[in-house]
């Protein structure tokens, strides 16, 4: 038997829940049952022992009559006897083993005295048996326990009672057991289907939704219970996916969006650069003008395809970082003497202002990356006669190079969409420095990378602060010297 959707029916998950809670309910029942039956029985059996010890303590107050007690057990066999439950039958023997007194049934038994029961009951041990009477096809009850007199064991009492009760009842309670049983496992069959299926229900209920989202509908959500368990659970971790796929398809679109539109307009500002060198006979001059135009824009485009290739292989995690211990202060330091050359020629002051010893364990290249990116921008964004200042500070739990500027600062509505990728303040500007939107970005997947972040406090017209915020690398512990 298959379903619509190709499962088969033994595969599906309600039947086997069911199946297992069927098995489960039958071996609970089970032991139910049988513990019941034991409990019984043994109940039973306690209280034929106990009326047993009765009957045995009142034959002995009748042996303790003495010459009298002749007439008081005949009284006592006649009446005891003729009980229809629970009949007595008893037995008076000698430390030797014969027979003073038995009652009339006492025969039916079939029980001859043994040795060994004789000697322990003398020893003043009392000891229970159970007799099969092969005639009578019947199980008997038997307490062997000895009459003292004189301080000492003298006569041994048997008393018995047939057992064809207890066995009576406990056929009755078996039979009641087995006709309640069907029923029980039938109920409880039926429970655990109904409960295998209400509990798999949000099951189905997430396979439709879940199929139904696609690239084109990832605003969509599951709608939990509100019951707060194991299924809502669910339904929050997929809705959780869902918002992450959503998110990285909204940026992979805005990527390559943006991507085709920054490479496209070079690309059609070279083909009418070239066009118009081709309209007509032209001095050597201006062809090697057009040619070096042309390689200024090759190299913007070069350098803006290694920052897309980089972005890529940040968002795929193809970038493994070899983290090492080392000295930020002297990297920072080693940038910022770079740099000096660069600030000079736009007549700007580079000033390294508080560099406090610091080590972190990150990977060199991508941390010169990171502040190679922030200080450019900051030369770039800074008119002639300005002032930027690198400062390097720590503390017991992290290290902060900050990087300040007197240039043209952000709005403060901008500030929070300058690490969008491709995104810049003023175009116009941008395209003046040369910058294509991509270094912020980077610089902030570094700075993540690193487990650190990236704050930036920015006036317009009045400068801008990038702070980098990384953890620190603490000294482990000296080991002990032998």
């Amino acid at each position: 038997m298959s379903l619509k959707n190709g499962t088969k029916f033994y595969r599906r998950t309600d039947v086997k829940i069911t199946l297992w809670y069927i098995f489960t309910f039958f071996v609970s029942v089970l032991i139910v049952f049988g513990f019941l039956y034991l409990r019984l029985k043994h109940e039973l059996i306690k209280e034929v022992d106990r009326i047993l010890h009765d009957e045995a303590n009142e034959l002995s107050e009748i042996l303790a009559q003495g010459p009298n007690s002749t007439e008081s057990l005949k009284d006592y066999e006649n009446i005891v006897t003729a009980r229809t439950y629970y009949p007595i039958y008893f037995r008076i023997s000698n430390r030797d083993g014969s027979v003073l007194h038995g009652s009339r049934n006492f025969d039916e038994i079939g029980y001859s005295n043994h040795d060994k029961v004789i000697s322990a009951v003398m020893m003043g041990r009392e000891s229970w048996e159970e007799v099969e009477s092969l005639r009578r096809r019947r199980t008997f009850r038997i307490i062997n326990t000895p009459m003292s007199r004189e301080g000492s064991p003298k006569y041994v009492v048997q008393v018995a009672t047939d057992l064809g009760f207890v066995s009576k009842s406990l056929s009755n309670f078996k039979a009641n057991m087995m006709a309640a049983f069907p029923i029980l496992l039938i109920l409880g069959s039926l429970g655990g289907w109904v409960l295998a299926r209400r509990s798999l229900a949000p099951v189905g209920y997430i396979v439709s939704k879940a199929r139904g989202i696609t690239s084109n509908n990832l605003d969509e959500r599951l709608v939990t219970r509100g019951t707060n368990d194991e299924m809502d659970d669910l339904i929050r971790t997929i809705n959780e996916m869902i918002a992450r796929l959503e998110n990285s398809f909204t940026r992979m679109s805005e990527f390559t969006a943006d991507a085709s539109h920054e490479l496209k307009t070079p690309l059609c500002a070279l083909k009418g650069e070239a066009e118009v060198l081709l309209s007509k006979q032209r001095p050597v001059g201006e062809y090697q003008e057009g040619l070096a135009h042309f390689i200024e824009r090759f190299d913007h485009l070069n350098r803006m395809i290694n920052d897309l290739v980089v972005l890529s292989k940040f968002d795929s995690s193809q970038i493994e970082l070899q983290k090492v211990p080392l000295r930020l202060d002297l990297l920072v330091g080693d940038i910022g003497n770079l740099f000096q050359v660069l600030a000079e020629q736009k007549k700007i002051s580079l000033e390294m202002d508080s560099i406090q010893e610091a080590m972190v364990l990150g990977d060199k290249g991508r941390l010169q990356q990171l502040f190679t990116n922030l200080i450019d921008n900051a030369i770039k964004f800074t008119g002639e006669g300005g002032k930027i200042q690198v400062a390097v500070e720590r503390d017991n739990e992290a290290v902060q190079v900050m990087i300040k500027d007197n240039g043209v600062g952000i709005p403060e509505e901008e500030q929070e969409k300058i690490f969008k990728r491709f995104y810049r303040v003023d175009k116009s500007r941008s395209k003046e420095t040369g910058g294509i939107g991509l270094g912020l970005s980077i610089a902030e997947w570094i700075a993540t990378a690193h487990h650190g972040r990236i704050e930036v406090h920015s006036e317009l017209n009045q400068g801008s602060t990038f702070t980098v915020h990384l953890p620190i690398l603490k000294a482990s512990p000296p080991t002990p010297q032998d």
